[in-house]
C-alpha cells in the first residue's frame, strides 16, 4: 500500500510496514535484556560482597537459586520466541516446559562449579555467537534474498539485506579466528613493559590482525560485487534483475551490454582490490 506514494523508495516503506509486527515483538524483548543486565552487573557486584562475608554453603544455595530463576527466564523468553512464530496457543508447552528446563538446567550447571567461583560467561557469549554466524553462514545468499523478497519486496533492499547479513557472519567468524591465532609473543613483550590492557591491544594486537582484516574485507567486497549480480535474478535488484528482465523478453543486445558491464565492473573491483592490498598489507 506505502509503495506507489513513494515511488522509488517504495520498497522502504513496504519493509517499514511489515518490520511493525517484529518490532512490537521485539521492543519488549530488548527492554527485558537490558535492564536483566543491568540487574545483573549490580546482582554481580551486590553478590560478590555478600559472598566475602557469607559461608560455601549460603553462597551455593543463593547461586543455586539465581541460576535456577535465570535458566528458567531464558528458557521462557525461547518459549515465547516459538509461540510467536508457531502460534502454539498452549501455555504447559511454550512456557511451563520451557521454564522447568531452564531452571533445571541452571541449578545443574551451578552445582558444577565452586560455589565462589564465576561462570565462564564471556565464553558462552564466544560460543553463542559462533554457532550463530555459522548458522547463517550456512544459508546461501540466494536463499536468503528469496526470503527478504518475500518479507520486504522485490527490489535492492532484499538483496542489500541478504548480503549484509551473510557478509557479517562470515567476515565475524574471519576475524575472531585471526584474532585467536595472533602471536604470543609481542603481546608478553608488551605486558613487560608495565603496560595495561588498552596498550597491549594497541601495540600488540592491533598490529597483528589490521592486515589479514583488510585482506579479508577486500575479499569479501570481491565476493559481494559478484554475488550482488546472481541475487538479482531471485529478485534482489540491481544489474542482474534488469539482466533476467532483458532476457526473458529477449532483448539480446541489452543483455549483451550487461553482461559486458558486469564483466567491466568485477575486473575492475579485482585490480582496484589488488592494489589497495599492495598499499596496506
Amino acid at each position: 500500500a506505502l509503495i506507489e506514494p513513494l515511488g522509488a523508495l517504495g520498497f522502504f516503506g513496504n519493509f517499514v510496514y511489515q518490520l511493525g509486527d517484529s518490532l512490537r515483538m521485539l521492543t519488549p524483548a530488548f527492554a527485558a535484556l537490558i535492564v536483566g543486565g543491568v540487574l545483573g552487573s549490580l546482582g554481580g557486584r551486590v553478590g560478590q560482597q555478600a559472598s566475602d562475608q557469607l559461608d560455601s554453603r549460603t553462597v551455593r544455595i543463593i547461586n543455586l537459586s539465581v541460576a535456577a530463576l535465570a535458566g528458567a527466564a531464558l528458557f521462557a523468553l525461547i518459549g515465547a520466541a516459538i509461540d510467536w512464530f508457531y502460534q502454539v496457543l498452549d501455555p504447559t508447552i511454550t512456557f511451563v516446559i520451557p521454564a522447568t528446563l531452564g531452571a533445571i538446567g541452571g541449578a545443574l550447571l551451578t552445582l558444577r562449579v565452586e560455589p565462589r567461583q564465576p561462570l565462564p560467561l564471556g565464553y558462552w557469549v564466544y560460543f553463542a555467537l559462533r554457532t550463530l554466524f555459522n548458522g547463517i553462514r550456512s544459508v546461501e545468499p540466494l536463499v536468503m534474498v528469496i526470503v527478504f523478497v518475500v518479507w520486504v519486496g522485490i527490489g535492492p533492499f532484499a538483496g542489500v539485506v541478504a548480503l549484509a547479513l551473510h557478509t557479517v557472519a562470515a567476515l565475524g567468524k574471519l576475524f575472531s579466528e585471526q584474532v585467536e591465532n595472533i602471536a604470543l609473543g609481542p603481546l608478553e613483550a608488551v605486558r613487560a613493559t608495565g603496560a595495561n590492557r588498552a596498550q597491549v591491544i594497541k601495540f600488540a594486537v592491533v598490529p597483528q590482525i589490521v592486515p589479514p582484516y583488510i585482506s579479508f574485507l577486500m575479499y569479501r567486497w570481491d565476493i559481494n560485487v559478484r554475488f550482488s549480480t546472481i541475487i538479482g535474478f531471485a529478485g534482489g535488484g540491481g544489474i542482474g534483475f534488469l539482466l533476467q528482465q532483458n532476457i526473458r523478453l529477449l532483448d539480446y543486445r541489452s543483455a549483451s551490454a550487461a553482461m559486458l558491464a558486469i564483466a567491466i565492473v568485477v575486473s575492475s573491483m579485482d585490480y582496484i582490490s589488488s592494489a589497495i592490498r599492495r598499499r596496506f598489507v
